[in-house]
C-alpha cells in the first residue's frame, strides 16, 4: 500500500531533534541556570537571535506573555514561541542548528514531525493519526507532570524548613525542662504526651530531617528531636516497603518513642550530660551514660507507656552482635529488640553522626550513610538498614553535593530508582556565585549530569549554611 507523508505535533528533547522536524516552540528553558533572571548577555542574545517571537516569563513572580522586544533583565524565561518565517535557521533542524541549540540551555522544543500514513488516509484512518500523537506525548506529559511534582516536593521541603526553625528551637528547649522535671519526679505522661503530639502535627518531620546536618545541635536535647522527626518522617514508608504491621495506636506515636528514647538521661547529672569533652570508655562517666537505656525504661513503665516504646528506650544501643563492646545493656539479648527498635537504633546513630556537637566535627549525611553500611550485618540489622537505605537514600535531602559541572547544591527528594541520582536544587556556579533562583535538576533525567562528591555545608559557607538553604527558590 502507497504511503503519504503527514505532519503531527509532539513535544520532544533536543536529543530526539531530527532533520526531518520543524521547531514550533522552544520549552522548559527554565530548567538551565543561565535563563534565571536574564541577565545583559542573555537577553541580548535571545532579542538578538528571536527577532519578532513571543516568549512566556516570570517576572515579579507572575507568569506572562509578551513579544521577544520587551524582554527585561531579571525575567525568568520558561519558553519562546509563535516564531516568524523569517527565523527559518531557527525552526528548520538540521544537524548544525542541534549543534548550535545544545551549549545554548534549550532542552525541550515542540515539534511537527512527518509521519507515514496510507496514502489518501481518510476519516477511517484518523485513530492512526491520534494514536501515533498521543503516544508521542505522553511519555513527555508524564514526563513533565512528574517533574513539577518534584518541584512542588522540593519547594515545599525549604518553605516548611522556613517554618520549622523556631518549631525545633522550642522543641530542644521543651526536652530539656522534660529532663529536667523527670529528674525532680515531677514529669507528667499527659503533658509529654499532648507536646510531642502538637509537635507532630505542628512541625514537617520531612523538612526537620533535612536540616539537621546544616544547623547548631546538642548532645542530647535538639538529638532527641531530630531522631523523633527522622524517625516520624521514615518509618510509614518502611512500614510500606517491609510488610510489617503498624503497632502504633495513631501517626505520632512514631515520633513519641522517638522522642523519647533518651529520657534515661534525665537520671545523670546535668555537668556530665553537658559536658563537652569525650569520656573515656572505663570512666565513671561513661559507666553512667550507659545506664541510661534502662532508666529510661523504668521512668516510660512507671509513666505507663506502652510496651513498644518502653522497648525503643531499653534497646536502642543493643548490636546485633551483643559481644560488642559498644552493646549495652550488657545482659540484653537481640531477639527482644523489636523492629521499631532496630530501625531506631540506626536513626539514633545517624543522626549522632550528622549532628553538629560541641566536642567533635559533623559528618556528612552521605559519609554517615557510607559509614553505617559498612557496619549493617555486624551492629545493625541487614534488613532493618537495607530499608533505611532506600528510604533515605545515599545523598539524604539537605545534603551538600558537587555535580561534574562543577555547580554546588542541595539534595531535595530521594530517588526512587537509582540512589546515585536524587533531586538537586543548584545553588551557585563552579566558582562559587549564588544564584538567585534555582534549577531543580532530576539527576534520574539527566543523564550527562551527576554527582562527584558530597561536600560539608559548614567548611563551604560557615554558620550560614542553614540560611543558604532555606533561601532556596524552585523555579
Amino acid at each position: 500500500m502507497a504511503t503519504q507523508k503527514h505532519f503531527i505535533q509532539a513535544t520532544v528533547s533536543i536529543k530526539d531533534l531530527t532533520p526531518s522536524m520543524i521547531i514550533l516552540e522552544f520549552i522548559n528553558l527554565n530548567r538551565h541556570p543561565i535563563y534565571q533572571k536574564l541577565n545583559t548577555n542573555t537577553l541580548n542574545f535571545v532579542q538578538n537571535s528571536f527577532k519578532e517571537a513571543k516568549v512566556k516569563i516570570i517576572r515579579h513572580n507572575e507568569k506572562m506573555a509578551l513579544e521577544v522586544k520587551h524582554l527585561k533583565e531579571g525575567d525568568t524565561l520558561l519558553s519562546i514561541y509563535q516564531l516568524p518565517p523569517s527565523l527559518k535557521k531557527l525552526t528548520i533542524v538540521s544537524e548544525k542548528l542541534v549543534n548550535a541549540l545544545r551549549p545554548k540551555g534549550f532542552l525541550e522544543f515542540k515539534v511537527k514531525k512527518p509521519v507515514n500514513l496510507p496514502s489518501g488516509f481518510k476519516k477511517e484512518f484518523s485513530d492512526i493519526l491520534k494514536s501515533v500523537n498521543f503516544t508521542e506525548d505522553k511519555s513527555v506529559v508524564k514526563k513533565q507532570k512528574k517533574y513539577q511534582q518534584q518541584k512542588l516536593k522540593a519547594a515545599k521541603i525549604v518553605r516548611d524548613a522556613r517554618k520549622n526553625v523556631d518549631i525545633h528551637k522550642k522543641a530542644s528547649d521543651t526536652v530539656e525542662n522534660f529532663m529536667d522535671n523527670a529528674r525532680e519526679g515531677t514529669l507528667n505522661r499527659g503533658e509529654v504526651v499532648n507536646y510531642v503530639e502538637k509537635i507532630a502535627e505542628e512541625s514537617s518531620s520531612d523538612a526537620i530531617a533535612a536540616m539537621i546536618s546544616l544547623k547548631e545541635s546538642d548532645q542530647t536535647y535538639a538529638h532527641c528531636v531530630d531522631v523523633g522527626a527522622i524517625f516520624q518522617s521514615i518509618y510509614p514508608e518502611i512500614i510500606k516497603r517491609s510488610g510489617h504491621k503498624f503497632i502504633f495506636k495513631d501517626a505520632n506515636q512514631p515520633m513519641l518513642g522517638a522522642f523519647l528514647h533518651d529520657l534515661g538521661k534525665s537520671t545523670i547529672p546535668k555537668s556530665i550530660l553537658d559536658s563537652t569533652q569525650r569520656f573515656n570508655k572505663n570512666s565513671r562517666e561513661m559507666q553512667m551514660m550507659r545506664s541510661h537505656p534502662v532508666e529510661g525504661a523504668r521512668l516510660l513503665t512507671d509513666m505507663k507507656m506502652s510496651d513498644s516504646i518502653v522497648n525503643m528506650a531499653h534497646y536502642h544501643h543493643v548490636k546485633q552482635d551483643i559481644t560488642m563492646n559498644s552493646s549495652y545493656p550488657e545482659n540484653a539479648n537481640f531477639d527482644d529488640v523489636i523492629f521499631e527498635t532496630r530501625l531506631l537504633a540506626i536513626t539514633d546513630s545517624y543522626q549522632a553522626l550528622v549532628g553538629k556537637r560541641k566536642y567533635k566535627k559533623s559528618w556528612t549525611p552521605p559519609a554517615a550513610i557510607r559509614y553505617l553500611d559498612a557496619l549493617a550485618g555486624i551492629e545493625y540489622d541487614l534488613s532493618v538498614w537495607e530499608l533505611f537505605l532506600k528510604t533515605m537514600g545515599i545523598y539524604p535531602k539537605g545534603s551538600l553535593v558537587e555535580l561534574t559541572d562543577g555547580t554546588l547544591g542541595f539534595v531535595m527528594n530521594v530517588p526512587k530508582l537509582d540512589l546515585e541520582r536524587p533531586d538537586v536544587a543548584v545553588i551557585c556556579d563552579k566558582e562559587g556565585e549564588m544564584y538567585e533562583h534555582h534549577t531543580l535538576i532530576d539527576l534520574e533525567e539527566e543523564k550527562d549530569i551527576s554527582i562527584i562528591k558530597d561536600q560539608d555545608p559548614f567548611e563551604m559557607f560557615g554558620d550560614k549554611a542553614l540560611e543558604i538553604f532555606l533561601k532556596i527558590k524552585i523555579d
